[in-house]
């Protein structure tokens, strides 16, 4: 079975590959599906929310060709995305996978292969930005003892800033303490 994700033998195959790749964002939730050596080619519609998924087939042959299948195809999705539920996200919510206690906040483990028990200990505030990004910043444990570490990187999280001083002087600020820098 071959599964493609673009448009193959159709006018948009002339574009560069890159406008093809634009073309196949606009099919979210559409697959092309091909059989090699069976005459099976249609496209597959697949949604999934809440837990239920729902899928069907548009067959090229009995619905008169590939471009009148995708359109079939296109409806039918559009019909069940708006009938769906909204996309459920856990962004700010603390899942079970959490173990530090608080959302985008983890511990950090570096190894130096290069040196024989050279290991250190951090934490890292990770995040997405509005653009699909994902920004990260660490504080070690060694430079910034362990509690204010934690307290710097649940501050970066909660800001979602990656500007170290920014956040320190953020801290700061707030504690009315300085950080000393080990």
């Amino acid at each position: 079975m071959r599964r493609l994700n673009y448009l193959p033998k159709h006018p948009v195959d002339t574009l560069p590959n890159y406008q093809n790749a634009i073309m196949a964002k606009a099919l979210k939730g559409i697959t092309r599906i091909e059989y090699e050596g069976i005459a099976t080619r249609g496209w597959m519609v697949r949604i999934t929310r809440a837990g239920v998924r729902k899928q069907q087939f548009f067959n090229d042959r009995t619905l008169g060709g590939k471009a009148k299948s995708l359109k079939a195809a296109k409806e039918c999705y559009s019909d069940w995305e708006a009938t769906a539920e909204p996309i459920k996200t856990t962004r700010n919510q603390k899942t079970s996978r959490n173990s530090s206690g608080k959302v985008g906040v983890h511990l950090v483990r570096n190894l130096d292969a290069r040196w024989e028990n050279a290991e250190s200990f951090g934490y890292c505030a990770s995040w997405v930005t509005e653009a699909g990004t994902r920004q990260k910043l660490s504080f070690a444990w060694q430079r910034y003892g362990k509690k204010i570490a934690w307290e710097l990187a649940c501050l970066a999280r909660e800001k979602e800033l990656n500007d170290r001083a920014k956040i320190i002087a953020s801290y700061e600020k707030k504690s009315g303490k300085k950080v000393k820098v080990k």
